[in-house]
């Protein structure tokens, strides 16, 4: 085996409602999730001489040991019984803390490598190893709009269809924990809502995030950009996942007003993306 490399996009949240919390401490959700290309991380794969996987990252704050990928490999082995000794140096183009699903794009595209190169599991043992790795994981493995509820195990088709809508995505350098997004909610809303399934209605409240309350209290600059992309033409925006990054939608026809919007954020000195869904 030679020194392969793979690229791993990443994804946003069109909407996320958080419909229970189970015993185990995970949150359920209803969310919609789109695949990007772009940012995207890259993996260079190379054989060892050391048994197991060697993880090395160009970004800082990442445990080598640790980490998404061990883990989702260490699933493979489980499930495989057995998986061949690599060496992976990521290098990050996806800004952790955005909501993106860095780590579970990266997860998913090793997970897939291992499948392709070691042995073929069926879907649901595949499922099952990338949930080891994390909730957002088991997308990843289709890379194809959908519905995504339960702990993120549940996917089924979009409810609606985005097709030909412009995205502008706002990324501040801004890190966001995901632990303390949901922890934070928790607290702000112990007792006071019914967290009994609500399902993600589809109308211009598709973009409704029911973590924007708390991260946009700490955060405030997050609520501005938000602002702005209403002010710039969008006809929805939020925040993805549990932040920081902010996403803009833009109908098929209004094209020169996401590019003009993407221009003023990029005045702001925020990394924007713009992209055709």
């Amino acid at each position: 085996m030679n020194t392969e490399t793979i690229l791993a996009g990443c994804k946003v949240n069109l909407g996320l409602r958080i419909t229970g919390v189970r015993a185990d401490g995970y949150h359920e959700l209803d969310s919609l999730f789109y695949p990007l290309d772009e940012p995207h991380d890259q993996l260079e794969i190379t054989p060892a001489s050391q048994p197991g996987i060697t993880v090395h990252c160009d970004a800082t704050g990442i445990d080598p040991v640790n980490n998404t990928l061990t883990k989702v490999y260490a699933a493979f082995v489980d499930a495989a019984g057995h998986a061949p000794a690599i060496t992976v140096v990521l290098r990050k183009g996806i800004p952790s803390g955005t909501g993106l699903g860095g780590g579970s794009s990266d997860a998913a595209a090793l997970l897939l490598w291992l499948d392709s190169n070691v042995k073929s599991l069926d879907r649901s043992t595949l499922i099952k190893a990338a949930l080891c790795a994390g909730a957002d994981t088991p997308f990843f493995l289709q890379k194809s709009a959908c519905r995504v509820q339960g702990i993120g195990e549940i996917l089924s088709p979009s409810i609606k269809n985005f097709s030909g809508f412009w995205l502008v995505l706002a990324c501040p350098d801004i890190h966001v924990s995901t632990s303390w997004a949901y922890a934070a909610y928790d607290a702000a809303f112990s007792g006071q809502i019914d967290l009994t399934k609500r399902p993600c209605k589809v109308n211009r409240t598709i973009c409704s995030n029911d973590l924007e309350s708390v991260v946009f209290a700490r955060y405030p600059l997050l609520a501005r950009i938000k602002s702005r992309m209403s002010h710039y033409g969008a006809y929805a925006a939020c925040m993805s996942g549990s932040g920081s990054s902010i996403a803009g939608l833009f109908t098929p026809a209004d094209e020169i007003m996401a590019n003009n919007a993407a221009i003023a954020l990029r005045k702001n000195k925020l990394r924007v993306i713009i992209a055709q869904l």
